[in-house]
């Protein structure tokens, strides 16, 4: 018989941390990175994610903790097992990188954070087209645009996706919340959003 979850109320709490604390610390460890983002993807407990990247139970069960601890997890789900509660997490909604405290951090903990997050995205690419999901949609979206910009559109460039992405973060609450009244089932999507600095184009050869 299928065990049956139960939902948890959210909690409110103030944490002595600035944003940049809290940031330096989330990311400072890999296994809280990829540990973070999975559980911006979906509800896990610290069991679902240590067989997810590979890792002992022990290690996650710490680092999810952690997370928690900085706010940036909660708890919203609990299921009874075998006499004790099993914990299921998931991130809390809000993006995780603002540009003043992304400036604060080393640029150790920067190039880890972005490795990991380009890695995920090309893995989960990569696995949609070997799936075949990649193009069944014909209103997918992908683009590769060379800029060549400067510094008052660099930033205006990398404003426009910052509001991208909340409005991205809004319409997922909005569909949760639609699918929750609904017997549909939801599309698993991946938005990526890029703008970075490239070597400068080669030019002919002299």
């Amino acid at each position: 018989m299928a065990r049956k979850r139960r939902k948890v109320a959210r909690r409110k709490r103030k944490l002595d941390k600035s944003p940049q604390e809290v940031l330096i610390k989330a990311l400072n460890h890999p296994v809280r990175v990829m540990a973070l983002t999975i559980l911006t993807e979906k509800i896990a407990s610290p069991k679902e994610i240590a067989r997810e990247i590979d890792a002992p139970l022990s290690n996650v069960s710490y680092h999810v903790r952690v997370l928690d601890e900085l706010g940036l997890v909660e708890i919203v789900e609990e299921e009874s097992v075998r006499g004790s509660v099993a914990h299921f997490y998931s991130a809390v909604e809000r993006p995780l990188i603002h540009n003043p405290d992304w400036e604060k951090l080393s640029p150790r903990v920067r190039n880890a954070f972005s490795s990991y997050v380009i890695e995920t995205l090309m893995s989960d690419a990569a696995s949609s087209l070997q799936a075949g999901l990649f193009d069944r949609r014909d209103d997918r979206h992908l683009t590769r645009t060379p800029l060549l910009l400067d510094e008052r559109g660099w930033r205006k460039v990398t404003s426009i996706q910052i509001k991208a992405l909340e409005s991205i973060l809004k319409e997922q609450t909005a569909a949760e919340s639609r699918l929750d009244s609904s017997d549909k089932e939801g599309i698993h999507v991946i938005a990526g959003l890029l703008c970075f600095e490239a070597l400068p184009p080669s030019g002919p050869a002299k």
